[in-house]
């Protein structure tokens, strides 16, 4: 018994931690669910003509209702396609934060969405008749971006620490706007729409983009929950990860992939909507703490709910005008951006 009861104490404390550890996970998953849910019902009540929170089933469910149509034909797709690019671009966001262990890393900052906006661009112009293509070409655009930062922070055989990452970013992300403001000036009669979507805006998005979306967006974030062992293995330091068994290159080469995935996926359809997956990866990081378990979904699910959120404000604020939801989240980014980097650099 001497034995025994210490054991048992051992073992009660343990399994009252593992129970507190799992009702606060649940906690936090059921909190970004509702708040979801709250900003959907929301964002499909509020616009030019608002609509009952009461009546917002019935409208969407009833062809006979007055707002059937506005709902179905325009707010819907415009909640879904909203939900799906703030959950792509925070799920990007924490991958590239992990892959080089840097909290200041995101799409937009290091210059991914700028690439993925650039060869997009470039096949609207060139390419007029496939748009299908567009997509596939913001992938390829975003993940060469990302080679390029990654050569350029290691040139010369030096470590590349997380400061040397994010500048290269932004001093490629400079040279990608360039070229975006270049080609605009040059070919605006061919692509007219695109000053929205340089800013980044969900106007005007219908059925034809939530289809477009899907692929990238299931795809990306399946792939991403797939790698979940290999993300938290990545946040040790290279030698760590490898004695356990981590290909680390090959690692950082997935998560790149599948970051410049769902960044393509959101630019080709909201444009260069910015800071997501700087602002929500590092604040649910402060709520659920690092494990890419309990990580990935509330960041997906959080994403989603502020880019609704931030474009229902938007598009409500000055009614019947409609703001671009990308100067909302560069209002509520670039700050939170200098904070952390301020905080960084001391």
């Amino acid at each position: 018994p001497g034995v025994l009861f210490p054991v048992i104490r051992s073992w009660r404390k343990w399994r009252l931690r593992v129970d507190l550890a799992q009702e606060n996970n649940r906690f936090w998953v059921v909190t970004a669910v509702v708040c979801l849910g709250v900003a959907a019902l929301y964002s499909v009540s509020q616009g030019a003509v608002a609509i009952p929170f009461s009546e917002v089933f019935s409208s969407a469910s009833s062809e006979s209702h007055p707002m059937h149509r506005v709902v179905w034909d325009v707010r819907i797709p415009r909640l879904l396609c909203g939900a799906a690019v703030g959950a792509d671009l925070a799920v990007a966001g924490a991958l590239l934060q992990t892959m080089v262990r840097n909290p200041l890393a995101d799409p937009g900052i290091l210059g991914v969405t700028a690439g993925a906006g650039l060869a997009a661009l470039v096949a609207i112009i060139f390419f007029p008749g496939s748009s299908s293509w567009v997509p596939w070409a913001a992938f390829v655009g975003g993940l060469t971006t990302i080679g390029v930062i990654l050569g350029l922070a290691w040139t010369g055989g030096r470590t590349a620490g997380p400061l040397r990452i994010v500048l290269s970013g932004v001093a490629l992300q400079a040279v990608l706007f360039a070229g975006i403001a270049l080609l605009s000036f040059a070919f605006a009669d061919r692509a007219p729409s695109f000053t929205a979507f340089m800013v980044g805006s969900l106007n005007g998005l219908g059925w034809g983009d939530v289809h477009r979306l899907i692929i990238p967006t299931v795809l990306g974030i399946g792939l991403a929950f797939i790698g979940i062992r290999q993300l938290n293995l990545l946040l040790l330091d290279d030698e760590t990860a490898g004695g356990l068994g981590l290909a680390v290159k090959r690692a950082r080469f997935g998560a790149s992939c599948v970051s410049a995935l769902l960044a393509a996926g959101a630019v080709s359809a909201a444009g260069l909507v910015g800071f997501v997956g700087l602002v929500v990866p590092n604040g649910v990081r402060l709520l659920v703490g690092p494990d890419h378990r309990l990580l990935l979904p509330v960041v997906a699910i959080s994403g989603a709910a502020l880019v609704l959120v931030a474009d229902t404000v938007t598009r409500t604020i000055v009614a019947p005008i409609e703001l671009p939801v990308g100067a909302l989240m560069a209002l509520i980014g670039g700050p939170y951006f200098l904070f952390i980097l301020w905080r960084k650099i001391a």
